[in-house]
């Protein structure tokens, strides 16, 4: 029987994790049949990677290859803002439906600034729907804006989930006592910011009470934004004006390739 140290099982752990990410560059696909939206991620290279705990320094295409590559192939229209990438490197990824908009980070975390980015470029373009989506671990099956087109408004917002209910999840527990002091919304569904979508002032609207929330709380920040997403989603929103789950996104953390959701969350 073989052990090993702590060392080397989070080593592994974290080769396996990268292998199955890279799978996502991968995935079966179909084509979208046109365009009625735009896809947003921010990949920030001077701040630390909150999944990897360290800056990205090299890899930058692999390490947003699966977004990127399934953007295009799905044929959508997809924008990566960016805090200075190597020229070579977004002319490799630039395609004739993929762009990079450089933008200025401020002194927050990249997993709070990245909501006031994001807010900013969404006041600048007028597309009618939109997704802001994470750019490492999320790839596209085929195209997310037709569930919204077809779902004719009975839902506000589109936006990624897990299962358990906030009050079921330890660390998301945790951290919403820690953050507030009080452990608000134990009942409701968590809610994962690492997709989120619908009518574009929908998403700026949700975008605006989330930056007011960080902006009240900027002096006791916690190293993770969960919390204050799901108290400011449970806030505005009640459960059935949530679109989540099949087919718009696949379990988070399954790696469900063969999934039939539009956007796979690794």
């Amino acid at each position: 029987m073989l052990l090993f140290t702590k060392k080397q099982r989070k080593r592994y752990r974290a080769r396996r994790n990268q292998q199955r990410i890279q799978r996502l560059s991968s995935v079966k696909t179909s084509p979208a049949s046109q365009t009625n939206g735009r896809i947003v991620a921010v990949m920030m290279t001077s701040k630390p990677d909150p999944q990897r705990g360290e800056k990205i320094s090299s890899d930058y295409l692999e390490y947003m290859r699966p977004w990127w590559a399934t953007v295009d192939r799905v044929g959508l229209s997809g924008t990566v803002l960016h805090d200075g990438l190597p020229v070579e490197c977004t002319a490799e990824a630039t395609t004739d439906r993929i762009n990079f908009h450089q933008a200025q980070p401020s002194e927050l975390p990249i997993l709070h600034d990245r909501h006031r980015l994001v807010r900013d470029y969404l006041q600048e373009i007028d597309d009618r729907y939109v997704f802001v989506t994470d750019i490492s671990d999320v790839a596209f099956k085929h195209d997310p804006f037709q569930l919204v087109c077809q779902d004719q408004r009975k839902h506000r917002l589109f936006i990624g989930s897990e299962p358990k209910a906030i009050g079921n999840c330890r660390c998301l527990s945790k951290e919403m006592t820690d953050q507030f002091g009080d452990l608000l919304y134990a009942d409701r569904q968590v809610v994962n910011p690492g997709i989120l979508g619908g009518e574009r002032t929908e998403v700026l609207s949700l975008l605006n009470h989330i930056l007011d929330c960080i902006d009240q709380l900027k002096d006791r920040l916690l190293n993770s934004d969960m919390s204050i997403i799901n108290k400011v989603v449970h806030d505005q929103y009640q459960p059935d004006q949530l679109f989540t789950g099949l087919p718009l996104h696949s379990r988070f953390k399954k790696f469900e390739y063969d999934t039939s959701a539009a956007i796979m969350h690794k």
